[in-house]
C-alpha cells in the first residue's frame, strides 16, 4: 500500500461508514484491493460484498505487526463505481478487551486501503485512504465485541465530514492467518417461558457466533436479546457469569421482511432471553450461526457409549467455539482471551480433531512478538494494553510445547526454526530466576488451575507452585534439546542443564523416591504440597524419577485416587497427563475408572448435567445444581478436552512413532463399557483409521493403513504384527 494512509472518522462513536466514488474508463485487466484495519472491515463496492469471511482482519499482536486481505475485484466494477466501508472497533480498536480496565485501547478504530486498477495497457491506478474520503453514519448504532450491536436500517444517513489522518505504529504484513467463517447453522430446539417469566429461546447446543433473525414485523417494532449459557436449577435464564459483557443486540424492523445479523461481533451461549420482541415473533425466526477459524476437520470418533460420545461431541464443540483466530479461553464472558495454558494444555488433541498447523503457526509469531527482552512470555497473546498478565510455568511453556506437537503433528520443521530463538529466550529467562540456576524457585503462578485437592471455591490447587515450575523448567529443556537436534543446532549447554535441573529436582522435592509433603486430599488440602496427583502425574510424563523408584510413584498415584474415592484431583497442568501415565505403566483400568467416573470431579459430570460443551470447573454447577462462582465460571472452556488425545492413543490405540503419523503403532486397549469404538485421523499421508468391536467369543479389530504409512498392531501380549495397506482385520479371543 504505496499510497494509503490510516484514516478514521472524524467524529467518535457508532460504526462509520467511509465512501469512496470512482470512475473506470479503460479497459481493466485486473483489479483487486488490499485492506486493513485497527478493528473489523466490511467492504462493498456497488452494493455488492467483497468477501465471504468474517472479523477481517483477524487478530493479532497489534502493536507489532496487522494483516491485510487482497481481494480480487474485477467483476465488481463498473463504469461508475461506489465503494462503502463500514468500520467497526473490533479486536484491533476495542475500547476495552478482557475485564474492565483504564486506559485498555491501543489504538482508535481506523482504517487503511489501496485499489489498484491494471488496464490492458499495463498502466496501473490507485485510489488510496486518504484524508479526501467521505465519512457518513451507518444502520449501526453501536457494536462490539462484548457488550453486542444495535441496528436501526431507519435511521436517517448523516454525513460526518472527510475522514482524518491518524498515526498507527504498526507494520503491516499479508494475511497469515486462517479465515474467520461462519459455520454450522444451529435451528432452536424450542421457545417456552421460564419460571421468571421470560421468553427464552434454546438452541439445544452452547455456541460461540450469533443469532440471526428473519421475520417481517411493523416498522419501527424492535426484537432485543441477551445469551446465557445455562438455565439455574429452578429452570431460570442464567448469565451472570458473563460478568460485565453485556452481551445486548438489538434490531429494529423495516416493515419489510428483514433478516438481521450482528456485522461487528460475537457471542456465545445455548440460550437467548427475549427482551423487547413482537408478540407474534416465532421461534422459527431465529437462527444461531457458529464462527470460528477456518480450521479443516481431521478426526473422528464414535463408540458404542453414548456419554462418552457426547464428551467427545464437546471436545469439538469446544474447540470450534475457541478457536476464533487465535486459542481464546471462552467465548461469553469479558475476558475471550488468547490464554497460553489452555492452549498447550490441549493442543495435542487440537491437532488429532481439527488441522491447526496454519492456526499456530500465526499465533506463535505473536507470541514470540510479544516476549519481553529478558525471555519472559505473559500468560496471555496477543498482549491486551493495561492487561498485565503474570509469566507462569504450563502457561509461558506453550513456547516450547506448542511447536514442537505441530512438528510432531505435522513433520513440519519451520515452526521449530521460527520458533527456536524464543525458547531459547524463555529458558534463559526461566535459567535466571532466583539463586539455583537448576531450578525455578520463588515465582508466582498460576499452577495447577482449578485442581480439585485445594479446599472449594479456591483457584489454584494444591501443588508445590515451585514443583510445577521445576518441572515444566525440566520438560521445556528436554523439548529445546529435541528441537536442536532435528533443525541442526548445537544442544550440548542444553544437555548439560537437563542433567542438572533434574538432579536438583530430585534432591529439592522428592524424599525416598516419593514427593516432599502430606498427600493432598480432595477438597481439603490447605497447604501446597508435592504429594499430589497432579505431581506424581507430572513427574511421570516428564521422566523426572530415578526408575528404581517408577513403581512406588505409580503405586503412590492409585493410591490418592483410590483414596479419592476413584477419582482425580488434578487441574488444567496435571488433567492432560494423568490417564496417560496410567495406560503407558500398566494400569489402565485405573485410567478407564477415571474416564467413566460419574462423581464429581469427573468428566461424565457435565455430561450428566447436559452440558454440549467442555466447562471451565469440573463443579461449574455442584451435585445441588448451584453455580460455582460467578466470576470466573464459563460453560465453554475446552482445555479439560485434553482428554481426547488419550482416548485417541488408547481406546483407538493410534500412537505415533514418527512425525506426521508417518510410523505408527496400533496399540488398541479395550474395554466393555464402551461397547465398541472406531475412529480416524486424516494425516498428511492419508486417513488412518482404526475400530475395534465384541463378536461372539472375541474381539474383532480392524486398520486401515494408507499406502504411504507403516503401522505395527500390537496385541495385548506384546506381539508386533506389521500391518498391510489397505484393510486389515485381526482377532483376539476373549
Amino acid at each position: 500500500m504505496r499510497k494509503a494512509i490510516w484514516i478514521s472518522s472524524p467524529v467518535s462513536g457508532g460504526v462509520p461508514c467511509f465512501k469512496k466514488s470512482f470512475s473506470v474508463n479503460k479497459k481493466l485487466i485486473k483489479a483487486y484491493i488490499d485492506v486493513s484495519a485497527m478493528g473489523f472491515y466490511d467492504v462493498k463496492i456497488n452494493g455488492k460484498s467483497i468477501t465471504s469471511t468474517i472479523f477481517n482482519p483477524g487478530w493479532t499482536s497489534v502493536t507489532k505487526r496487522v494483516q491485510y486481505q487482497r481481494y480480487n475485484i474485477l467483476d465488481l466494477l463498473k463504469e461508475e463505481n461506489e465503494m462503502e466501508i463500514l468500520l467497526g472497533e473490533g479486536w484491533g480498536g476495542a475500547e476495552r478487551l478482557g475485564w474492565d480496565g483504564p486506559d485498555r485501547p491501543f489504538f482508535s478504530p481506523s482504517l487503511i486501503f489501496e485499489v489498484t486498477l491494471i488496464d490492458d495497457d499495463g498502466m496501473k491506478e490507485y485510489i488510496s485512504s486518504d484524508d479526501s474520503i467521505d465519512v457518513y453514519s451507518s444502520y449501526i448504532v453501536k457494536s462490539s465485541i462484548y457488550d453486542g450491536e444495535t441496528q436501526d436500517k431507519n435511521l436517517e444517513i448523516k454525513y460526518l465530514g472527510k475522514a482524518k489522518f491518524i498515526h498507527v505504529p504498526t507494520t503491516i504484513i499479508h494475511k497469515v492467518g486462517e479465515d474467520i467463517v461462519e459455520g454450522e447453522r444451529i435451528y432452536p430446539l424450542k421457545m417456552f417461558n421460564d419460571n421468571n417469566g421470560d421468553r427464552i429461546i434454546d438452541f439445544g447446543q452452547n455456541f460461540t457466533g450469533y443469532v440471526e433473525v428473519s421475520f417481517k414485523g411493523k416498522k419501527g417494532e424492535v426484537i432485543s436479546f441477551t445469551p446465557g449459557e445455562m438455565l439455574d436449577k429452578y429452570g431460570n435464564f442464567y448469565n451472570k457469569n458473563y460478568r460485565s459483557a453485556k452481551s445486548f443486540y438489538s434490531f429494529t424492523f423495516t416493515g419489510e421482511f428483514d433478516t438481521f445479523k450482528p456485522l461487528f461481533s460475537f457471542m456465545g451461549g445455548r440460550y437467548i432471553k427475549l427482551i423487547e420482541y413482537p408478540n407474534d415473533i416465532k421461534f422459527d425466526s431465529f437462527v444461531g450461526i457458529m464462527v470460528h477459524s477456518n480450521i479443516k476437520r481431521t478426526g473422528y470418533f464414535h463408540s458404542g457409549n453414548e456419554k462418552i460420545n457426547q464428551l467427545y461431541h464437546n471436545i469439538i464443540y469446544g474447540q470450534l467455539s475457541n478457536y476464533l483466530d487465535v486459542p481464546t479461553d471462552c467465548p461469553q464472558r469479558d475476558e475471550r482471551l488468547g490464554w497460553l495454558g489452555d492452549a498447550q494444555v490441549f493442543c495435542k488433541a487440537a491437532a488429532i480433531n481439527f488441522n491447526v498447523l496454519k492456526f499456530f503457526t500465526k499465533w506463535l509469531k505473536d507470541v514470540e512478538l510479544d516476549q519481553h527482552k529478558d525471555g519472559g512470555i505473559e500468560g496471555v497473546c496477543p498482549k491486551i494494553h493495561g492487561l498485565d498478565v503474570m509469566v507462569a510455568c504450563g502457561w509461558a511453556d506453550a513456547a516450547t510445547i506448542i511447536p514442537y506437537e505441530m512438528y510432531l503433528s505435522y513433520e513440519d520443521t519451520e515452526v521449530l526454526k521460527e520458533s527456536f530463538p524464543m525458547m531459547k529466550k524463555w529458558l534463559e529467562y526461566v535459567e535466571s530466576r532466583g539463586s539455583n540456576r537448576y531450578l525455578w524457585l520463588g515465582d508466582n503462578h498460576f499452577g495447577d488451575w482449578l485442581a480439585l485437592d485445594a479446599p472449594y471455591g479456591e483457584s489454584v490447587g494444591a501443588t508445590n507452585l515451585d514443583y510445577l515450575a521445576s518441572a515444566f523448567y525440566a520438560y521445556s529443556t528436554s523439548i529445546l534439546i529435541n528441537v536442536g537436534k532435528i533443525i541442526g543446532e548445537d544442544v550440548s549447554y542444553y544437555e548439560d542443564l537437563y542433567k542438572n535441573i533434574k538432579k536438583e529436582f530430585l534432591k529439592e522435592f522428592f524424599i525416598d523416591g516419593l514427593p516432599k509433603g502430606e498427600k493432598a486430599v480432595l477438597g481439603k488440602t490447605k497447604q501446597k504440597t508435592c504429594y499430589t496427583q497432579t505431581a506424581i502425574a507430572i513427574a511421570l510424563q516428564f521422566g523426572l524419577y530415578e526408575e528404581c523408584n517408577k513403581e512406588k510413584l505409580l503405586n503412590a498415584l492409585t493410591s490418592l485416587i483410590d483414596e479419592a474415592d476413584g477419582r482425580m484431583t488434578t487441574g488444567f497442568l496435571g488433567t492432560p497427563y494423568i490417564l496417560h501415565v496410567l495406560s503407558d505403566n500398566g494400569r489402565s483400568d485405573y485410567a478407564y475408572n477415571l474416564l467413566f467416573q460419574e462423581k464429581n470431579p469427573s468428566w461424565l459430570f457435565s455430561v450428566n448435567h447436559g452440558a454440549t460443551t467442555m466447562w471451565e470447573h469440573y463443579d461449574g454447577i455442584n451435585e445441588n445444581g448451584d453455580f460455582w462462582s460467578e466470576a470466573m465460571n464459563s460453560f465453554n472452556h475446552y482445555a479439560y478436552g485434553a482428554v481426547y488425545d488419550w482416548i485417541f492413543a488408547n481406546t483407538l490405540g493410534i500412537r505415533r512413532i514418527l512425525p506426521g503419523y508417518k510410523k505408527v503403532e496400533i496399540r488398541p486397549i479395550v474395554d466393555k463399557r464402551l461397547g465398541f469404538a472406531s475412529g480416524s485421523i486424516e494425516t498428511r499421508y492419508g486417513k488412518l483409521a482404526s475400530s475395534w468391536y465384541y463378536q461372539d467369543d472375541h474381539i474383532v479389530f480392524e486398520v486401515d493403513v494408507p499406502n504411504q504409512i507403516e503401522a505395527i498392531f500390537v496385541d495385548n501380549l506384546g506381539k508386533r504384527i506389521t500391518l498391510n495397506k489397505g484393510k486389515n482385520r485381526l482377532y483376539r479371543i476373549l
